[in-house]
């Protein structure tokens, strides 16, 4: 996966590797969840210490080995695909603790990650996060919710037992359907607002309340032995609802190029549109366009039920612009995508501009020859413009690269 960050664009969702895609390595067994930047709520611990994993969530992800227990779709104990991309988080919620007896209570996983960061005293957040019910569990259960806090959840003993100290800002009261299990497609949206108290570095997905303060219906046979509930999450996202919608700026392409609009950003609230049409083109943070004429671009947002709204512009211009034929009619730019190193032809004497997505001028060149190798080694990953103006005679020509 190519991640393209914009440089500038401040962070919309708070929440670090939202949709779990980014890795330091394929999984292949269970409680692997760090190598997805997120922990279970025992920090100490590192794969494979399988003596202390207990209330490790799983990761999930389709780099994983056919055979191992984390594959996708199929595991140990679902066949399912995420909810976006190609990673998931396997949570174990609940476990009826009765059937060994307490204090044999190491019975939950809690699913953690350290904000972006802090939140603000007195800002609302909307939070959102999907689950699907795995369809091994023998129960459906309620009370699956995401806690906010300065970290000193039990992060050292028994992070395997209900947390029933911890009340979730945002928490689904309502037993999950019993549809959902063995479903392959189905996901359930988790979604609610609070004011934060301005202490909120970390959020914690799981379920919070004991057995006499759940409510859980059995979906399968218990008789023989079952006690657990596992759920998948995916796609998490915290969002200040006070965050005003940026379609970013206006923009020139050349006629035949794309240009990415808006954020990559993922996980944001937004849905794009053509000024005048009301058929959606579009949802999430951007999007990729290719207009053959000027075209102007609607943003919606829509964060706790009030929607917000920017527009964007992109400007065609012909492949040659001025008052003569540009000598770069035959002008070529490559490699394309690019990493280190460009290559200029037929742009003698002409000028070579680079404009990143917010329209400002990041580097320049002037090519000396007609065929000139240009260092772009320093520049962001990102989508850029290259403007070649010969300035005798006031030509230029626009060409879109893609820098890795």
């Amino acid at each position: 996966m190519l991640y393209l960050p914009l440089a500038g664009k401040a962070q919309i969702n708070l929440v670090q590797n939202p949709s779990f895609e980014q890795s330091d390595s394929c999984p292949n067994n269970f409680d692997e969840i760090q190598y997805a930047h997120w922990t279970g709520l025992d920090t100490l611990w590192r794969p494979p210490d399988w003596g202390h994993a207990w209330g490790v969530p799983d990761y999930c992800h389709a780099c994983a080995p056919v055979i191992s227990s984390v594959s996708i779709p199929q595991g140990t104990y679902y066949y399912h695909y995420p909810h976006s991309g190609n990673a998931m988080v396997e949570v174990e919620m609940f476990y009826d603790e009765t059937f060994f007896g307490s204090p044999n209570q190491q019975c939950r996983d809690y699913l953690q990650s350290r904000l972006i960061k802090p939140l603000i005293a007195g800002k609302n957040y909307l939070v959102t996060f999907y689950v699907s019910s795995e369809g091994v569990s023998y129960y459906s259960v309620n009370n699956i919710g995401a806690y906010f806090d300065d970290g000193t959840i039990d992060t050292t003993h028994n992070p395997g037992i209900v947390q029933t100290q911890c009340s979730p800002q945002v928490i689904e009261v309502a037993i999950i359907n019993d549809t959902v299990i063995g479903d392959t497609t189905s996901w359930v949206k988790i979604q609610g607002t609070f004011t934060a108290n301005g202490n909120e570095h970390f959020i914690t997905i799981g379920q919070f309340t004991d057995r006499a303060h759940t409510n859980f219906f059995a979906i399968q046979d218990t008789t023989g032995g079952g006690y657990f509930s596992l759920y998948l999450v995916d796609d998490v996202s915290v969002i200040d609802c006070s965050n005003t919608p940026n379609a970013g700026h206006d923009t020139l392409i050349t006629l035949g190029d794309s240009v990415f609009i808006g954020s990559h950003e993922l996980l944001l609230p937004y849905t794009w549109y053509e000024v005048g049409i009301t058929t959606p083109i579009d949802s999430g943070g951007g999007f990729w366009a290719h207009p053959t004429a000027a075209t102007t671009y609607v943003l919606e947002q829509d964060l706790c039920g009030i929607k917000k709204w920017d527009t964007v512009k992109v400007w065609v211009a012909p492949l040659s612009v001025g008052s003569q034929q540009l000598v770069v009619g035959s002008l070529m730019v490559y490699p394309n995508p690019v990493t280190d190193e460009i290559t200029i032809e037929h742009a003698a004497n002409c000028e070579v501009a680079f404009y990143d997505v917010t329209s400002r001028k990041v580097a320049s060149f002037v090519s000396m020859t007609n065929k000139e190798v240009l260092d772009i080694s320093t520049l962001p990953s990102g989508v850029y413009l290259v403007q070649v103006t010969d300035e005798s005679t006031g030509a230029r020509a626009i060409k879109t690269l893609l820098k890795e």
